[in-house]
């Protein structure tokens, strides 16, 4: 349980280091990362594989970008950036409730995947969220890849190949980096709502991992959440429409409907 030897071994404040605190026997493991990010897709999504695969904390970096803060999860105090694995599934999730500074993005994103080469990991995914404006209605899973992982990528229909854009944070910076490394690395994305919790668009991209990995992951749970979440909307909405109706009423105005 080595700390990566090419991380700041200071112990005040380092650039970027690695915890480890339990050993992986995992062979070749899928890295998947998920962080705040539009509608929370990426923390939504990763915390849903923790939780079902009951995965151990294994280790938790350590940076001073990464703002002071306490995290509690049911009470228990956690790191803030934190790597869970799973020897039974051969995975390894790193998700966070903070973002990393602009500075330290290097930093952070280098660090973790030196960590993970020593872990044997290959193919690193991030989970993440486009931001839009308004509930998306139709809406795929689209990709960002290396040019080695596109073929699998876009094999039959499910998927769709996100033709030009920008990845930013560390989800991008992990993305950069996986470039100049014998690491492959890509993205699964879907548009979500940047100002809400979106748990469909986690539930989609979990669909999508699922099937490309042959994983089991029960996704019914955060479709019920979802299905509230557009019941309080239409309820708002309709809450809105009533208050301008009113307000247009006792103006003398002609009201139009702006939510459909």
């Amino acid at each position: 349980m080595n700390d990566t030897d090419k991380c700041d071994e200071s112990l005040g404040a380092p650039d970027a280091k690695v915890v480890q605190v339990q050993d992986i026997k995992a062979e070749k493991p899928l890295m998947i990362c998920g962080f705040p990010s539009s509608g929370l897709v990426g923390t939504i999504a990763a915390n849903t594989i923790i939780e079902q695969f009951d995965m151990k904390e294994v280790a938790f970096l350590r940076s001073k970008f990464i703002p002071s803060a306490a995290v509690f999860l049911e009470g228990q105090l956690k790191h803030p950036f934190r790597i869970h694995a799973s020897d039974e599934h051969n995975l390894i999730v790193v998700t966070a409730e903070v973002p990393v500074a602009q500075q330290g993005m290097y930093h952070v994103s280098s660090c973790l995947l030196d960590w993970a080469k020593s872990q044997g990991v290959q193919e690193t995914v991030i989970l993440d969220g486009i931001p839009v404006r308004g509930m998306p209605s139709d809406r795929k899973v689209l990709y960002a890849s290396e040019v080695e992982k596109m073929k699998e990528l876009s094999e039959g229909n499910e998927l769709e190949m996100l033709k030009k854009g920008i990845i930013t944070g560390v989800a991008g910076s992990i993305l950069s980096e996986t470039l100049s490394r014998e690491m492959t690395g890509f993205a699964l994305l879907t548009p979500a709502v940047a100002v809400m919790p979106d748990p469909k668009g986690a539930s989609m991209v979990l669909k999508a991992l699922a099937k490309l990995y042959d994983v089991d992951i029960d996704v019914s749970e955060l479709e019920d959440q979802a299905e509230d979440i557009r019941k309080r909307l239409r309820e708002m909405a309709e809450q809105v429409d009533g208050m301008r109706k009113q307000q247009a009423q006792s103006q003398g105005e002609e009201f139009e409907r702006l939510y459909a």
